[in-house]
């Protein structure tokens, strides 16, 4: 099978469609993941669906990067009834992408598939005793509660749970003016808590002793550019329940988002769509968002493959049959939703108006009509477009059919134009927001209680340089694991600096009744000039895109003679190789998402001393941690050069 790009330079005038990865070939073949469709279609048989990795990862990675810019922490959980398909699932696993989940039958699946019940939030209605029995059977899933009943029902399983309600905001929105695909509005629907019940709901879960501290809401599907200013009125809404409940620390505003479908649609402006999310949800503080995509990641990864069995006229219109229905894919037949047919090899001349029919004894099953398509005839592959969602994964037996075939196409190892290198402020960015969600995505501390065990031996150091009135900082302080190591050493005043909300509210209470924790970049920490005795920065060098302003900033805020610990790992440290994405030389991405730069010895000690500090010593430290939820889960060696730096004092 031939699956090398065909050049560029020949593409014929491309079809509103068209796209990298798909395009017809000069001699009006379809290319699709790098494969000619037509040899798929021959090796595989029809009918088929095709669902290739390299879509579905630039997708993830689209809405990752507008999720950034949102002012709040964002968790992606795909839409697991939109394809449930196996390798598609355990390649969004690898994305670190989670699932929404909708039944016990999909949270087995999810666990089949590698994905942890933390990873799974679950949302549904009218559920069964046996649905809570398994709820209750599964308490590190996220559970939505669909109705006061299902606050109820769920207290008497799951007493004290930690869950979310979905609330109703009375307005929604979809594709286009499909009302099929909107799941709010004026009309009543079965879905969520609306507003007059919203503090009855709050007061029940009180009483019932749970522990209500999110909010879901999905107001519809397949939502574009034209309908955003019905989500501003959604969002609005959400803002109004919000306010009511100033305890909810988790949001998760459903999915929704769509692509295009006809030639008369444009893609989704996700810069407005994330500056609507920014607007009305990024001020408000120790808030988390999830966001609950399906079609938005796989449909337009999919394509449908099927054979034409006839083409006849009848009663004046030429109908196009093919082996497939809406036993193959509903969606045109019961959601009036179109799919793009696309033959396999486009003959040259005229378009001609044509309905295309399925195999099933339904009045109903059509796949499109009045369809302009060039000349097709008998045996000719058909491929509908845009097939990867709510298809296969909603294919029945009705009239016992079911021949139907799902395939996967992996992401290539590499990609033929290299995508451009972040900025070092994109990087940045991205990277405080990976911190913030892995503190925000395990209940957990990441990093245990134990301050890191080399500690110890500079305590003597760090009393003797105290002036009063003493001051000391952990910068970079996430939960506050190396905090008792610096109050010890007693100082008057104890501060701790970390650009992540979510580390700071996990600090445990003994340790932060007795500091001064302030969120802030490290690179702008706010503290006055000359006015700390000694600042530890343990475990961070490595993880700055951009070092040299934070050890400036740390520098500035120092007393003369003050002191800096800090510990710079280098290529033999037991982190570096693993998991490792290479972005330079020295830097990488850890699971394509934390950055890391390692430093030699003498690159480390340039760092300094181009800051302004005098070393002190050095040493060569090793160490062993143990695992770290939902960031690192083996046991593992570190090997780091620990530092004692100081700014110079001032000349007697």
């Amino acid at each position: 099978m031939e699956t090398h790009p065909f050049p560029h330079s020949a593409l014929p005038a491309p079809e509103w469609w068209s796209r990298p990865g798909l395009q017809r070939d000069p001699a009006g073949d379809l290319w699709f993941a790098e494969h000619r469709v037509a040899d798929l279609a021959a090796c595989h048989g029809t009918p088929s669906y095709f669902y290739g990795g390299d879509r579905i990862a630039a997708n993830v990675a689209r809405l990752h990067g507008h999720l950034a810019t949102v002012g709040r922490p964002a968790r992606l959980l795909y839409a697991m009834k939109s394809n449930r398909f196996e390798p598609v699932l355990r390649f969004l696993h690898s994305l670190e992408v989670g699932l929404d989940v909708c039944s016990p039958g999909e949270i087995a699946w999810a666990r089949a598939c590698g994905f942890a019940d933390r990873a799974l939030s679950f949302t549904a209605g009218s559920l069964s005793t046996a649905d809570y029995t398994a709820l209750a059977q599964a308490p590190d899933v996220w559970v939505n509660a669909d109705s006061l009943t299902a606050l109820r029902r769920l207290a008497q399983v799951s007493p004290g749970r930690e869950l979310g309600l979905r609330i109703n905001p009375a307005a929604g929105l979809g594709y286009a003016s499909n009302s099929l695909v909107r799941y709010s509005g004026a009309k009543p629907t079965k879905f969520g808590v609306y507003r007059d019940r919203f503090a009855e709901a709050l007061a029940l879960a009180g009483e019932l002793g749970l522990r209500l501290t999110g909010l879901h809401c999905h107001a519809g599907c397949g939502f574009l550019t034209p309908q955003l200013p019905a989500l501003d009125e959604v969002f609005g809404r959400i803002g109004d329940f919000l306010d009511a409940a100033p305890h909810i620390n988790r949001l998760n505003l459903g999915g929704g988002l769509g692509i295009p479908l006809t030639a008369a649609d444009a893609p989704l402006d996700l810069d407005a769509w994330a500056a609507l999310v920014r607007r009305h949800f990024g001020q408000r503080q120790a808030l988390q968002l999830e966001f609950e995509p399906g079609d938005y990641l796989v449909k337009d990864a999919g394509l449908l493959l099927t054979e034409v069995t006839q083409v006849e006229e009848k009663g004046g219109r030429t109908f196009v049959g093919v082996n497939a229905g809406f036993n193959v894919h509903p969606e045109p037949a019961f959601y009036q939703l179109p799919l793009e047919p696309a033959p396999v090899h486009r003959r040259p001349g005229p378009l001609q108006p044509v309905t295309i029919a399925g195999n099933v004894n339904e009045a109903l099953d059509l796949w499109a009509s009045d369809f302009p398509l060039p000349e097709v005839r008998e045996g000719d592959t058909l491929a509908f477009l845009n097939a990867g969602g709510y298809g296969a994964a909603m294919a029945s037996h009705h009239c016992l059919r079911h021949e139907m075939k799902e395939h996967w196409i992996p992401q290539r190892a590499t990609l033929a134009t290299p995508a451009p290198a972040p900025t070092p402020a994109a990087l940045n960015e991205a990277n405080k927001h990976a911190w913030d969600s892995l503190y925000a995505s395990v209940p957990e501390l990441v990093w245990g209680r134990e301050p890191l065990p080399f500690l110890a031996s500079y305590r003597d150091d760090f009393r003797l340089s105290l002036q009063s009135p003493s001051r000391l900082l952990d910068a970079g302080a996430g939960e506050g694991r190396n905090l008792p190591f610096l109050l010890s050493c007693g100082a008057d005043e104890t501060h701790a600096v970390d650009a992540s909300l979510h580390a700071l509210a996990k600090m445990p209470p003994a340790i932060g009744a007795r500091v001064k924790a302030r969120r802030a970049d490290l690179g702008a920490t706010g503290l006055p000039d000359s006015s700390i005795d000694g600042i530890t920065l343990l475990d961070v060098v490595e993880t700055l895109p951009d070092t040299a302003p934070v050890l400036r900033e740390l520098y500035r805020i120092l007393k003369p003679g003050g002191l800096l610990l800090c510990n710079i790992p280098g290529l033999d440290d037991g982190v570096a190789g693993i998991d490792m994405q290479t972005l330079g030389a020295s830097s990488f991405l850890y699971r394509d998402r934390y950055f890391y730069e390692f430093h030699s010895p003498d690159q480390a000690a340039a760092l300094l001393r181009s800051a302004g500090f005098e070393i002190c010593r050095q040493a060569h430290t090793e160490w062993e941690e143990a695992a770290h939820p939902g960031y690192r889960p083996e046991d593992h060696r570190h090997v780091s050069l620990v530092f004692l730096v100081r700014r110079p004092p001032l000349a007697a």
